[in-house]
């Protein structure tokens, strides 16, 4: 009797964690959810996480360049902390984890050695990939139907970075999988398994 009262209780714990979890992403970015006030949201005790929220930006008055400066800043910081060693595969970890996104970044653009042609042309094929995305994103939501989604953006990504890798020189390419190091399988840990992000 005890070990199935325990069970009822850990089972309603999980579908309070799910529920106020759905809500507190539907909320995101309005103040500070039910999820907040069990200690979960917010990113925990993440700091740059905190910075993201909207209302905590509009609190502070942060600026679009302030926010356009963090990933620098964190770096820098965690190349503080880390080993020479670990901070370059690191370094290699942030760009396989950005993927397309990595071409946005400044310090990427400088080692590749873009020329002005290519930053225009790589910044069109983003700027209509992410309309894409969120024309798939309104649709799903519209329709309410999920199903599929993840595929057509997993193949939206691929599309995407083969038009920005047709753009680059065999040098760049050389030089960008050089900086991205060995490949790693990222893993998302859920309730009960593990979901493998480059499937």
């Amino acid at each position: 009797m005890r070990r199935y009262t325990v069970c009822l209780f850990c089972g309603a714990v999980a579908l309070l964690v799910l529920v106020v979890g759905s809500e507190a992403q539907q909320g995101k970015g309005k103040g500070k959810g039910r999820f907040d006030a069990f200690g979960f949201g917010g990113g925990g005790n993440d700091p740059l996480a905190l910075l993201r929220r909207d209302d905590v930006k509009k609190e502070l008055d942060v600026t679009t360049e302030q926010m356009d400066k963090l990933p620098g800043a964190v770096m820098k910081a965690i190349g503080e902390v880390l080993s020479d060693k670990q901070m370059t595969r690191f370094r290699q970890l942030d760009l396989q984890r950005k993927d397309t996104v990595a071409f946005k970044d400044e310090k990427v653009r400088k080692d590749l050695k873009f020329t002005d042609s290519q930053v225009k042309n790589i910044d069109e094929i983003l700027a209509d990939s992410t309309k894409e995305r969120d024309e798939i994103a309104k649709t799903a939501k519209e329709n309410k139907d999920y199903k599929g989604v993840m595929e057509k953006v997993t193949a939206l990504n691929k599309e995407t970075k083969e038009k920005i890798l047709g753009v680059l020189t065999a040098d760049q390419k050389k030089t960008y999988n050089q900086m991205r190091g060995d490949e790693f399988k990222f893993e998302e840990k859920g309730f009960g398994k593990k979901k493998d992000i480059n499937e």
